[in-house]
């Protein structure tokens, strides 16, 4: 476990938060709603059965502990908070104080490395040039600077990418999935998850990957 800076707080409206009441032994899903830097973090009350609603609400009194997680990245962030307030008009929502602290765990099955390599990602037929930014033996970040109007791009959307450690030619690439989306201005982030690899492109990622890391460590 890790402790990033709150700085890199971010769980923005709809990310899906499991919570630990203090008091209480089941894990809840609910989801957030919004926050306020420094001041307090807004949560979904969780959708409950009767036999344990009463008992949940019971333990929702101020300066309860509870811990809330959630997943951003491929890595489980973690804090601890106390309840400020909990209401149900109009809507039913906790009011949780602001983390303190950060603990975060990478739950990526391989390293990845930092990296600056020109690449292409082919999205719906059309060819978007740009960077990838990090690279690990299962996936992939790629940026690029995209038009006033930006490719259509989902979770889940099939992708090629070409990149010149994948090999060369026009039909070299390495088909992946998008697991994760970002579009600020004109700059799109892609997280990219690979799928089926040829294996002399899995031996040119392995090769670089090993050799970067070599120099990182």
């Amino acid at each position: 476990m890790s402790a990033p800076d709150l700085s890199h707080f971010h769980c923005p409206p709809g990310t899906r938060l499991i919570l630990e009441v203090t008091g209480l032994p089941e894990k809840f899903a609910s989801a957030c709603v919004g926050h306020a830097r420094g001041r307090f973090v807004v949560t979904q009350m969780p959708v409950l059965p009767e036999t344990t609603r009463e008992a949940f609400y019971q333990m929702l009194y101020p300066d309860n502990a509870v811990i809330v997680r959630y997943l951003h990245e491929g890595t489980v962030v973690g804090f601890t908070a106390q309840v400020i307030k909990c209401i149900q008009i109009p809507f039913p929502l906790i009011f949780l104080t602001f983390p303190k602290r950060l603990e975060s765990h990478d739950l990526r099955r391989h390293p990845r490395v930092s990296c600056c390599l020109p690449g292409q990602a082919v999205i719906n037929g059309e060819g978007v040039a740009g960077m990838v930014l990090d690279l690990s033996h299962s996936g992939c970040l790629f940026s690029a600077t995209v038009p006033d109007t930006p490719p259509s791009v989902a979770i889940d959307d099939a992708i090629l990418l070409r990149c010149g450690i994948f090999g060369q030619g026009e039909e070299a690439g390495l088909a992946g999935v998008v697991k994760r989306v970002a579009l600020s201005g004109r700059r799109l982030e892609l997280g990219l998850k690979f799928r089926q690899m040829p294996p002399p492109t899995q031996e040119a990622i392995n090769t670089y990957l090993d050799q970067a890391l070599s120099v990182l460590a």
